[in-house]
Order: C-alpha cells, then sequence, then structure tokens
C-alpha cells in the first residue's frame, strides 16, 4: 500500500482495501462533514492515463443518479502525481463478502441481476465498458440497494497497457484472456458469471474436486465448463438464461444488458414476484429524437451528457445489430432472446456511429502473486470494498413512473405479478428422453438407451418399477445399458432420463417392461 495522498478539504481516517492498480481510503470531508471513500491511482501515471482517467469521470459524475451506478462527488490529481476519486463511503458486509458464506436468495439475485443491468446498459449508451464485472464491485447501499464501482477505470488500465494488473479472470469471458474486448456482450457474460457466483457460493468455473489454479480455470471458461448448479429453488429458467449469457460464443448471448436484464425479469415473473424495474439511461447522441415507450418493466429516459473528447474519439463499444425492440424490449411483445439481432444495420449504443473496436494483441494469460478474493486466484481484483454510492446533487433527475397506472391491453405496460411473460425463456439444452429398446429371453434381459444428441460427460438416471424389482430407488448411472435377471412371471419396468452436466434433465423415456420366462 501507498501512502494516501494529502487532499485539501479530507483528512485520512483508514484504509478500506487495495488491488493491482489502486487503493481505496477513507476519508473525513470538512463540508459538507461526511465520511467518503477516495480511490486513489497508484503512482507512475502517465499523462495520457490521468486525461482519460479524468474523462471517464466527467461522463460517470453526469450519470451517477442513476440508482444503480456508483456516483463520482470529486475528481482530481493530487500533489503528487496521482488522480483521484471521491464517493460515498458504506461498510460492508457487501455481496462479495456474503457469497462465499452463504449463497444469497434467488429472488435477491434476480433485484441485483435487473438493476445491475440496468447500470451497465446505461453505462453502455455513454460509451463506456465496464470490463471487470464481479462480485466485488457490487456494493450495497445503506439502504440495500446494489450499486456497481469501478465504471470506466478498466478501460483506462486497458488504454494504457495496464490491463494486466486488472484482469478478473473468474469472471472473465473467453474472448478477454486472448485480447482485449470491446464487446458489449463481454460485459454481459460477466454480469452472467457474477450472478451465478451468488446462487452457487463460488466463482462459476471454480470446482471443489479439481485445481482452480489460473491455468485450469481459463481452460474451463474457453471450454465452456460451467460448474453445474444444483439447487431445488433455482427455477431452470433462470439457470438457462445465465448459461445462455456466459456461452462461448459470443453471438450466442443477449445482444445487450437490456435484453438480460429483461429475461431476468421474464423468471421473476415465472416465480410470481412482481418484476423489477429496468431504469436505462440513454446517453446516446441520439437518444433525446427518439420514442422511448416506459412500460411497468421499463424507463428509458434519455439525457444530455458532455462526451469528453478523449471518450469520444477511442474506441467505443461495439453492439451488434439492433432493432426497436431490442434497445426498448417489451414494447412490442418480440421475444428479445439473443438470438434476435433485428435490423442487419449495426447501431452503437454509445451513439459513436461507425466506430469499432479493433481488439488488441494484449495476452491475458498472466501470472501473479496468490491472494483470496481480494486478488482472486493470483489477478489482483478491483478495489471495491466498502465502497458504496448514493446520488450526487445536480445530477439528472429521474421521473419514476407509476408502474400500477396505464392500459393493460396489448402489453404497452408489460406484465405485472402473477402474469405469464410475454417472451418466456425456453430452455436452451434440455436433451430429448432417450429412446429404450430390450433384447433377451427367458430370465435373462438388456435394455439399452440411445441418445438423439449425445455429449460427453452425460449421466443417466435409470428408475425400475414393477413386480420382479425389489428396489425402486432411482440409480444414477454412465453406461446406455443395463442387464438384469427377472423371475419367471415377474415384470420389470424401466425409464431412463438423461442428465446433462451444466444443463438440463430430460424428461424421462417412455416405460418399457420385460417379463421373466
Amino acid at each position: 500500500m501507498q501512502q494516501p495522498p494529502q487532499i485539501p478539504g479530507f483528512h485520512f481516517v483508514d484504509l478500506v482495501g487495495e488491488g493491482g492498480f489502486a487503493d481505496v481510503f477513507r476519508y473525513q470531508q470538512e463540508l459538507p462533514t461526511r465520511q467518503v471513500a477516495i480511490k486513489v491511482l497508484r503512482s507512475g501515471s502517465d499523462a495520457a492515463s490521468i486525461e482519460l482517467f479524468r474523462a471517464e469521470a466527467n461522463v460517470m459524475a453526469q450519470l451517477s443518479n442513476h440508482p444503480s451506478i456508483v456516483p463520482i462527488y470529486q475528481a482530481g490529481v493530487s500533489s503528487d502525481g496521482r488522480a483521484f476519486l471521491v464517493m460515498e463511503y458504506c461498510p460492508p458486509p457487501h455481496v462479495a463478502q456474503r457469497y462465499r458464506t452463504q449463497p444469497l436468495a434467488v429472488a435477491e439475485v434476480l433485484d441485483i441481476g435487473v438493476k445491475i443491468a440496468s447500470a451497465v446498459e446505461t453505462a453502455h449508451r455513454a460509451g463506456i465498458l465496464h470490463r471487470d464485472i464481479k462480485p466485488h464491485n457490487i456494493l450495497t447501499s445503506t439502504f440495500g440497494v446494489p450499486l456497481l464501482t469501478d465504471f470506466g477505470i478498466a478501460s483506462v488500465v486497458g488504454e494504457t497497457g495496464a490491463g494486466a494488473q486488472g484482469l478478473s479472470i473468474p469472471w472473465s469471458p473467453p474472448e478477454s484472456l486472448a485480447a482485449d474486448s470491446h464487446d458489449v456482450r463481454s460485459d454481459v457474460y460477466s454480469l452472467a458469471a457474477t450472478l451465478y457466483s451468488l446462487l452457487i457460493g463460488h466463482p462459476p468455473f471454480e470446482r471443489r474436486d479439481a485445481s482452480n489454479d489460473n491455468a485450469s480455470l481459463m481452460t474451463r471458461i474457453e471450454r465452456g465448463q460451467l460448474t453445474p448448479l444444483r439447487r431445488p429453488d433455482v427455477p431452470a429458467s433462470l439457470v438457462d438464461v445465465l448459461r445462455r449469457a456466459m456461452s462461448v460464443e459470443v453471438e450466442r448471448r443477449p445482444v445487450s444488458a437490456m435484453v438480460l436484464g429483461r429475461q431476468l425479469q421474464d423468471v421473476q415473473i415465472e416465480l410470481r414476484q412482481s418484476p423489477t424495474r429496468l431504469e436505462v439511461m440513454d446517453a446516446s447522441p441520439s437518444a433525446l429524437g427518439e420514442e422511448h415507450p416506459n412500460d411497468a418493466r421499463t424507463l428509458v429516459r434519455p439525457v444530455s451528457v458532455i462526451i469528453p473528447a478523449a471518450v469520444h474519439d477511442r474506441p467505443g463499444p461495439l453492439q451488434p445489430g439492433l432493432d426497436e425492440d431490442t434497445r426498448n424490449p417489451g414494447h412490442s411483445g418480440h421475444s428479445g432472446h439473443s438470438g434476435h439481432s433485428g435490423h442487419s444495420g449495426h447501431a452503437s449504443l454509445s451513439g459513436h456511429s461507425g466506430r469499432r473496436a479493433a481488439t488488441g494483441g494484449r495476452s491475458a494469460r498472466r501470472s501473479g502473486p496468490q491472494r483470496s478474493e481480494e486478488r482472486q486466484l493470483g489477478v489482483p481484483a478491483r478495489i471495491g470494498i466498502g465502497v458504496v454510492v448514493a446520488a450526487v446533487a445536480g445530477a439528472i433527475g429521474f421521473a419514476l413512473l407509476d408502474g400500477s397506472s396505464g392500459d393493460q391491453d396489448g402489453g404497452k405496460d408489460g406484465t405485472l405479478r402473477g402474469e405469464d411473460p410475454p417472451n418466456p425463456v425456453e430452455l436452451l439444452d434440455r436433451p430429448p428422453a432417450p429412446v429404450v429398446s430390450k433384447s433377451g429371453k427367458g430370465a435373462r434381459w438388456t435394455f439399452t438407451w440411445a441418445q438423439e444428441t449425445p455429449r460427453p460427460g452425460d449421466r443417466f438416471k435409470v428408475l425400475l418399477s414393477g413386480d420382479g424389482v425389489q428396489q425402486s430407488a432411482p440409480e444414477y448411472i454412465e453406461a446406455t445399458s443395463k442387464t438384469l435377471t427377472v423371475e419367471r412371471d415377474a415384470t420389470v419396468c424401466i425409464e431412463v432420463a438423461v442428465i446433462r452436466e451444466g444443463g438440463e434433465t430430460s424428461a424421462l423415456s417412455q416405460r418399457t417392461c420385460v417379463t421373466g420366462g
């Protein structure tokens, strides 16, 4: 840890946390009197890094009235040349401390997911990628509101070539392990990986019975070998939404954080919960002239934001093709799933048309000292401990609509508690039931089953019934056949289901019976 800088109007209190490229200190502000958290970049930042740091702070300060985006009270450069951000301080515990002890409830994870998706979408529309979404960067306000921190810092670090210090492998998409990614779907992946972590109690590719070093994790990430989530209270639709968003193939993921948030809302409705409102501040240049059909599930608020040249001129977020349903999902009742790309023309959510992100050659196969949690699996984590946010005075105000009002016909106001979702999520990878055949005679019989779409690692649930069966408990095996001895005139029936690792269990096969001779 470096010494805290001298900042006029603030008195140092103590260290909150430290990471690979910045430290967070608690200070007492003189006027107004309050405790704040100040994030300070490590010394040695060059002029270009500091300029981009200031530019990102200017953009995020204008968006900091969003209920789930870290507000910035102040930014500057200390007398010894270190850039800093002043934010509100709030003590832990936050989700990063909680999920390792006890996985979070499904309802809370869904609520966090929708709110953070709103924050991510808002930043994307202002031309900013997060690049380091993970449990440590989701904090909790005094009122229990989830808040995403460290916006823009990742892109600053990446632009200046220091990104090696900030990559958080357990939640990074596979494309980021080889080069910089400017695609908004990389943030979508990391958000889904974070939510998966909160449900399973550890990073999504970490395993209890195997090595979890950097190389092992990266291999699983690149192959999509997601650790199965086996919680009876987690609906299959939620598991599938997260698995789809964490697809190895970028094209299979939701096209935006907005669409992921909408899918999470569908799961809330499936569980008979009131959907959390998607609240997006649209800072793209075209937003002020567009119609935003807000409803009970979505609020899109066009805002005017001054984009500094340092932000405007660098590669902006790469956004796949969009249509109106993707930008404002739900207004037309279309599905909005990850495969729904809309019109063939591309539109950048940042509004900077014509910009395309060229991936750099920076390798992500890095090493570093092992450290639990804040240097997760050898990768120094972004600072997020104890830094929490609240609204900044003078930022743009929100006019929240009353979700209970409006005409319910035609889906204009969205769906509410107890209604069926207009775009239910179809299971992505539920294998079909196997087909069982039988052979043999007399007392010796063999059941054999075949799959339409076999996968490595598939297992089978075998259920026997009939008066020739002594034990009716299911058996779980990897073999695709079972040979039995059946007593004379006794009947044995078999049903088989496919259990897919990281996927869904198929329906049982048709019952197949034999009689001993």
